[in-house]
């Protein structure tokens, strides 16, 4: 009879928190120990402070039968003790507690920061097409950071000292009267009680309010990145339009989110009221009855007073982790996020260079579930060869090149290159064997030196002036105020189309690559930038294995072979010559100039 028994519940899994913000606390330990032991000893200052009134009440203003010069001096030393408490373990242990602490506290953030970008920028396309560059800014720079921050900087510089401050306080009403005593326990239960509810419903609301904020960044930082094509179809008027609508819901959820924040700490403040009123009903009584003396009476409303700023310590402490707790929840779910493309748990130590086709083994693969772009398709490109993919758009001529690129895994079968597995590589040492010249290069907000240095970081500027020399580049570099050290603007701006390309070219050159990929690098350019792009590409390839992506029968006409992609397969293969002079899609092709001169 099988068992039908219920299986197992599986374990909880540990926090946020837990998992990404201890380990790095616990690499900080000493320090933030150290703080939180001197905030603590600050707030037990701070108590001790505040009930000084009932000494000098029992101790010199109302005592009978001492001498007025004894009182003096019982005074002297009073002032004394309360000077060397509020100047030396009040004030100087909170400092240097502070010092303290505000180290650590930079380098948690410096490491969660950066762990952040790190796996960000690991993450494979799939994740990045699916979150904005604004969403992710914020992410490091925006509320969720700032949250973390804000709490760490309440916890262990306020905290402490608070809690110390209250149960130093409990403790010192518990020696005079314990009916006092047990009525500020009460009322401070019952107040840690409200602050746990509060927090619960904060949360909620400041969840809320960082995934907008998340959004909203995303969709502004599109809009100044676009300013270019904002200028040029005249959108500003628009554009102003859309933003006002983002910041609109920004100022929305941030109303929400500061008005029912405030309601819950006046219901916090309110309850302090109560209890004041309480306790002067209580020492009232208890005095009346002989109980405790005028010296208790005025430590007691003076030490609840300084008691309202610890409680209110404790609140803010958990209102600050509501907010901390949605921002690490949400960091977390990122740094949770596996990539797609994962490097293997020991990988080859470099990609066969001169040796060994590229091959596609019948690969089948979809950005999407159940849409696949390519379907079985199986090549091979030999050491050396010239390759050309044509097709209607969306044929997956790209799709093939981010295949070999390991930006995507397929789905179904398996690329090559030799006989390797390109998941046997790590994707840095597999990518530094492609030269890959895309037909709209990226080009950083730095100087030209920088840029052309992202294909080999090492490279010094006579490798970096002979590749631009062989892509056609070192004319109008030569010609810009400051050659290489010249800066370009954000996303290349002050360069043209042709100049970003040959940079782009260059880049690949620079790197001495055994593989070039060429994705529509002359298709959007003037004929002279063409002209010169076309003889760098074909003055520098040698023996290199070159694949291209074309739209131009002036680039596919001398390829070894012409791949003519359709419907998710190869449809035709073979030279420009056999091609032409069969019927098929390349005539088409052709004849439909959507392979253009």
């Amino acid at each position: 009879m099988p068992d039908s028994s219920p299986s197992p519940a599986a374990p909880a899994r540990p926090s946020a928190f837990r998992r990404h913000v201890w380990p790095l606390l616990l690499q900080n330990r000493v320090l933030i120990a150290g703080a939180v032991v001197l905030v603590g000893l600050s707030g037990g200052a701070v108590a001790v402070q505040n009930v000084f009134p009932k000494w000098l009440f029992s101790y010199v203003l109302d005592v009978e039968g001492v001498a007025t010069a004894e009182r003096w001096r019982r005074l002297a030393w009073l002032a004394a003790g309360y000077l060397v408490l509020t100047s030396i373990v009040r004030m100087m242990f909170w400092h240097v507690g502070y010092r303290l602490f505000t180290r650590a506290r930079e380098q948690v953030i410096f490491a969660l920061r950066g762990k952040f970008f790190r796996h960000v920028n690991h993450l494979c396309l799939r994740f990045h097409g699916a979150h904005s560059s604004g969403e992710l800014f914020s992410y490091l720079f925006g509320s969720p950071l700032r949250a973390v921050m804000d709490f760490f900087q309440h916890a262990t510089m306020n905290l402490p000292g608070s809690v110390v401050g209250v149960l130093v306080t409990l403790a010192l009403f518990w020696q005079w009267d314990w009916v006092i005593a047990s009525l500020l326990m009460v009322t401070a239960g019952f107040s840690v009680h409200m602050m746990m509810r509060a927090r619960v419903r904060i949360e909620k609301i400041q969840k809320d309010f960082q995934r907008v904020e998340g959004d909203v960044s995303g969709q502004v930082a599109d809009l100044l990145r676009g300013n270019k094509a904002v200028k040029l179809h005249a959108m500003e008027t628009k554009v102003a339009q859309d933003f006002e609508l983002q910041a609109d819901m920004i100022r929305r959820k941030s109303y929400e989110r500061d008005i029912y924040s405030h309601v819950e700490w006046i219901k916090q403040e309110g309850l302090t009221y109560v209890c004041y009123a309480l306790l002067m009903a209580a020492c009232t009584w208890r005095f009346l009855t002989g109980h405790i003396d005028l010296g208790v009476v005025a430590a007691c409303l003076a030490a609840y007073l300084g008691l309202v700023g610890p409680l209110q310590g404790v609140f803010t402490a958990f209102t600050l982790w509501a907010g901390a707790s949605a921002a690490l929840e949400r960091i977390g779910a990122v740094l949770d996020t596996a990539t797609t493309t994962p490097d293997p748990a020991a990988p080859a130590d470099a990609v066969p260079a001169t040796r060994g086709p590229i091959a596609l083994e019948r690969v089948t693969f979809g950005y999407e579930p159940g849409r696949p772009v390519l379907r079985d398709v199986s090549l091979v490109i030999a050491p050396g060869e010239r390759v050309a993919f044509v097709g209607p758009s969306g044929a997956g001529k790209t799709t093939i090149t981010q295949l070999l690129l390991r930006l995507y895994d397929p789905q179904e079968g398996v690329v090559r290159i030799g006989d390797a597995d390109l998941r046997s590589f790590s994707t840095r040492t597999l990518r530094r064997h492609f030269g890959v010249v895309p037909q709209d290069p990226f080009i950083f907000n730095t100087t030209l030196r920088d840029n052309l240095r992202v294909a080999r970081p090492d490279a010094d500027d006579a490798a970096i002036r002979r590749a631009c020399e062989q892509a056609n580049a070192w004319g109008f570099i030569a010609a810009l105020p400051g050659g290489l050290d010249a800066r370009v603007g954000e996303g290349g701006s002050m360069l043209s189309g042709g100049q970003r390309q040959r940079l782009a070219i260059a880049r690949a050159l620079l790197a001495a690559t055994a593989c070039f990929i060429f994705d529509e690098a002359t298709s959007a350019l003037d004929t002279l930038s063409e002209k010169l792009i076309s003889e760098a590409i074909e003055h520098n390839l040698g023996d290199r294995t070159a694949i291209f992506i074309a739209h131009r029968l002036a680039t596919v006409k001398h390829c070894d072979r012409i791949f003519v992609l359709s419907g998710g397969g190869i449809a035709q293969a073979g030279s420009y010559a056999e091609l032409m002079a069969r019927e098929g899609l390349f005539q088409d092709l052709v004849r439909g100039q959507q392979l253009r001169d």
